[in-house]
């Protein structure tokens, strides 16, 4: 991605002045109109008439094209024999379930993009328009955050596109659910919990099944009411995204711009120090440790000698 935030000469001489009176990078990013990771990578990268280089290679570095997504549905009507353990067979079906809204934005981005069914649309499930509007948002993307993606959104939308004769896309899925779940031990892994947990960005309240039911028949209040339920998840999942950033496993910034300065797998940036060594039952590595997101990594070249290899035990 392109350095959208124009960095101009002028710019880089505020952002210098505003690092010099000692604000925090919080409200430099205020004044700045960016995010703290833009302004502390802008700063640490620039060298010359600002006077802030710090000692490492001045790089722009080309961003991936990360969004983050989120989807709603509505829900499958049929009849049913009780309340408690049915199984519902095809005959009992009278519709099945539907895209109601999808929402989505790009990383650090101040645009939101989004689409709902209409008041006509929505009693009949005729997503068709809003599952083109949400293939053509997701193709632009490289990385796509969700929380419970590979679950149910990303699950979601292939659906819709195979139903629609849409071709399948190509990005990489980040499940922030999964990265909770493999990492932490919260009492509920739903996203509302853990951001309360978190001190960030809460789900905005709705008044739970009634919102999805009036959305079904159609009602334009109700639908206006998800629209803005389902951006406001979005901008949740932004602030859970940077605080579960470090402990990504699957994307490399590298692998999107043609710099051959190391930079940080997780957020590109190259303010990285070396940070000990990190061992496997293969070999020993240097390990790195990024200044802007605390992410760890390592280097890919094996400390060891092929003597030191060759005598190497494997468990058995």
């Amino acid at each position: 991605m392109s350095d959208k935030y124009n960095w101009t000469e002028d710019k880089v001489r505020q952002l210098k002045q505003l690092y010099d009176s000692e604000i925090g990078w919080l409200e430099i990013s205020k004044v700045m109109k960016c995010t703290p990771d833009q302004a502390r990578m802008k700063y640490r990268n620039t060298w010359g008439e600002t006077g802030a280089f710090l000692g490492k290679e001045a790089v722009e570095v080309e961003q991936p094209r990360i969004a983050l997504f989120d989807v709603e549905t509505l829900p499958l009507v049929g009849y049913a024999w009780g309340m408690y353990e049915q199984n519902i067979g095809m005959e009992e079906v009278i519709s099945g379930t539907g895209l109601l809204s999808w929402a989505g934005k790009f990383l650090n981005g101040a645009e939101m993009y989004s689409d709902i069914l209409t008041s006509k649309e929505a009693p009949q499930k005729n997503d068709k328009r809003i599952t083109k509007s949400c293939w053509e948002f997701l193709s632009n993307c490289d990385i796509v955050v969700g929380h419970n993606l590979v679950g149910f959104d990303s699950k979601v939308v292939n659906t819709m596109f195979l139903k629609h004769d849409l071709p399948p896309l190509k990005y990489v899925q980040v499940d922030t659910l999964q990265v909770a779940r493999n990492n932490f031990r919260f009492d509920s892994n739903k996203m509302g919990f853990i951001n309360r947990a978190l001190g960030i960005r809460e789900k905005m309240s709705n008044e739970g099944f009634p919102l999805w039911k009036n959305c079904h028949n159609g009602d334009k209040q109700a639908l206006k009411t998800m629209l803005e339920y389902n951006q406001n998840d979005v901008l949740a999942l932004e602030d859970l995204y940077y605080k579960l950033r470090p402990y990504i496993r699957n994307i490399n910034f590298a692998l999107y711009n043609e710099t051959d300065l190391s930079i940080c797998p997780v957020c590109g940036s190259a303010d990285l120090d070396d940070d000990g060594h990190y061992y496997t039952p293969a070999g020993k590595w240097k390990a790195v440790r990024c200044n802007d997101c605390n992410a760890p990594s390592r280097r890919k070249t094996n400390l060891l000698d092929k003597d030191k290899r060759k005598s190497l035990l494997i468990n058995s």
